[in-house]
């Protein structure tokens, strides 16, 4: 298959390039490069790899990068309240101004597939005594849920597309050569192998995390299933719900001696659980890597020297130089 990754040299997007790659696939990433490129280096060398320097907002762009491809997997965006609410106009322009061209583009030029990449943020706040399903209400409290939720919208009722999935993804854990540590299990691995203490906000509170890897294989996954089952579907991608609690003693089993206070503050209001059981069920994918495996890897990564500077302020969702005017 050839497939398109918009946003491909990103945490999450350069993780799924390569994993398309190692099943065979032929792969084109489209980037702006707001984050640089280095995660893509790998992949030069591969004749299934191709890279085109574009922007989701520019009709052309999308154009050439969609020409011949037979799927679209859609992670270009601003990703978080923080990174967000640097430029929310810039944002917004991203996040969901950019998806009416990308559908129209996509329909334009014969892509058969598309999988939307979004985010269980959307259910906000939700019952603490229930993991909610795709058919719960969303209540998202950021610009980024409110975008997401938005886009979702356009794409569920796209014409033009034969087969259009959207997946919400747990937040997202474990190594990438685009290195994020502004991630909540990252910033942890980080903090207690460079013996700093961990602040944990609003200790009760629920969410739903998923490991990169499975981030990764659950594209594939989509993109071979059965049209049937997939077009214009909503699925929950989640390995592990955890308080940040459960987060800590996590923690604690491969450093016992990390040093952690709670701090009795509420900045990030999200509270939720949410069930991935519509994916396991309908299409036979169910995560393998945990939480726990993220929190090691990443410790084992800092502690070896793999960063020369963890502390980087690249190693988050805020590009370096900032957002652009436009």
């Amino acid at each position: 298959m050839k497939i398109l990754v918009s946003g491909g040299a990103g945490y999450v997007g350069s993780r799924v390039a390569a994993h398309l790659l190692s099943q065979g696939h032929f792969v084109r990433v489209l980037d702006r490069l707001l984050y640089g490129a280095e995660a893509l280096l790998p992949l030069t060398a591969m004749q299934s790899f191709e890279f085109q320097f574009g922007d989701v907002r520019d009709r052309d762009s999308l154009l050439g990068a969609m020409k011949s491809m037979d799927a679209v997997i859609h992670l270009a965006g601003i990703v978080g309240e923080a990174a967000c609410n640097v430029n929310t106009q810039f944002s917004w322009s991203i996040n969901h101004g950019a998806v009416a061209n990308l559908l129209a583009t996509a329909a334009e030029a014969g892509v058969n597939r598309l999988i939307f990449v979004s985010t269980c943020s959307n259910y906000g706040v939700a019952e603490p005594n229930a993991a909610v399903d795709e058919d719960a209400p969303l209540n998202p409290i950021s610009d980024y849920a409110r975008a997401k939720v938005l886009a979702e919208d356009e794409v569920l009722h796209v014409n033009g597309i034969p087969t259009v999935t959207v997946l919400r993804l747990g937040t997202i854990c474990g190594l990438s050569a685009r290195m994020r540590f502004d991630l909540l299990v990252n910033e942890m691995a980080r903090e207690a192998v460079l013996g700093r203490p961990i602040d944990i906000f609003a200790p009760e509170a629920w969410r739903p995390f998923l490991h990169i890897d499975d981030a990764a294989a659950v594209m594939g996954h989509v993109l071979q299933s059965e049209a049937a089952l997939v077009t214009r579907r909503v699925f929950n991608v989640v390995g592990e719900n955890h308080q940040k609690t459960g987060l800590l003693a996590i923690a604690r089993e491969v450093l016992p001696d990390l040093r952690a206070s709670i701090v009795q503050r509420k900045p990030d209001l999200r509270d939720y659980r949410v069930s991935g059981d519509r994916i396991v069920k309908t299409l036979g994918f169910r995560p393998t890597r945990t939480v726990a495996d993220a929190f090691r890897e990443v410790a084992a990564a800092v502690k070896t020297g793999y960063f020369r500077d963890p502390d980087w302020v690249g190693h988050s969702a805020v590009p370096i130089n900032g957002f652009p005017a436009q």
